[in-house]
């Protein structure tokens, strides 16, 4: 059973799935709380309106929608529980991959939700130039971590992010988040691996670091958060892991992310 120790009240938290049972709306509920948070520099709103499949005609409804808040990408989101079959969720997403969006019903119905839920007023000519020009990501956000899922929706391109939640005897609650969630970047460069060192990867770009500590910077990588010391050699920027295990693969490139609250993400590409 998983707990946290919130270490400036002394208490612990229980994972609320061993100690209750919920349903996927409590989670949706729980997770449209703390939007501001868990989204950064999105607008979220719930999301019901019925997508159709191109190709098999199937008809599936998403949970939420994410519009990032300069109106340049838009996302479907599907939460989840574990009980649910793997199954289940690629059927669910499958359409929403294959979706056949109608850019004006789309426009009408989320300048509707934008104003009543995030008090946000936009114009129908925005969103439909958001929607005719763009194709949603999709992200399944589930109530724990499983492997299987996220290889699985990797494979038709679907984020993968888990959003935990634990309680304290005195009814208080915690909010544990990691995987795929989107980000909205102020900076973006590739890093390419040292033919010779393999914790060392070179910098490629003009790229700026602007939260350092002591010369060593945090990088968000899927669930983890992995450490770097920011090294410069002859006119080149390096990052050097810190660490026993690198966690990149070597077959693999990468992105490299500042975010707009300048949080460093490893994006594989």
């Amino acid at each position: 059973m998983a707990r946290i120790l919130h270490a400036a009240n002394g208490r612990w938290y229980d994972e609320l799935r061993t100690i209750a049972f919920y349903s996927e709306a409590e989670l949706e509920r729980k997770i449209l709380q703390h939007a501001n948070a868990v989204f950064r520099g999105y607008h979220v709103f719930p999301f019901k309106l019925d997508v159709r499949g191109r190709t098999a005609g199937s008809v599936k409804r998403p949970d939420l929608a994410l519009i990032r808040k300069d109106f340049a990408a838009w996302a479907l989101v599907e939460v989840e529980l574990k009980a649910h079959t793997l199954t289940h969720v690629l059927e669910q997403t499958g359409v929403f991959v294959d979706g056949d969006y109608n850019a004006l019903e789309l426009s009408e119905y989320a300048k509707a939700q934008l104003k009543k839920v995030c008090n946000k007023t936009v114009s129908i000519a925005r969103l439909l130039k958001l929607f005719s020009e763009n194709a949603p990501s999709i992200l399944v956000v589930a109530d724990e971590h499983q492997p299987t899922w996220k290889t699985a929706l990797g494979k038709s391109g679907i984020r993968y992010g888990v959003f935990e939640v634990y309680k304290s005897v005195a009814g208080h609650f915690l909010y544990r988040t990691l995987g795929e969630y989107p980000v909205v970047p102020a900076d973006e460069a590739h890093v390419k691996r040292h033919v010779s060192m393999p914790n060392l990867y070179e910098v490629i770009g003009e790229f700026s670091f602007t939260n350092l500590t002591g010369g060593h910077v945090e990088i968000a990588l899927d669930e983890y958060l992995t450490r770097w010391a920011l090294v410069e050699d002859g006119g080149k920027v390096y990052l050097r892991f810190i660490g026993s295990s690198n966690p990149l693969s070597p077959d693999a490139t990468y992105g490299l992310i500042r975010d707009k609250f300048d949080r460093y993400h490893l994006k594989r590409n």
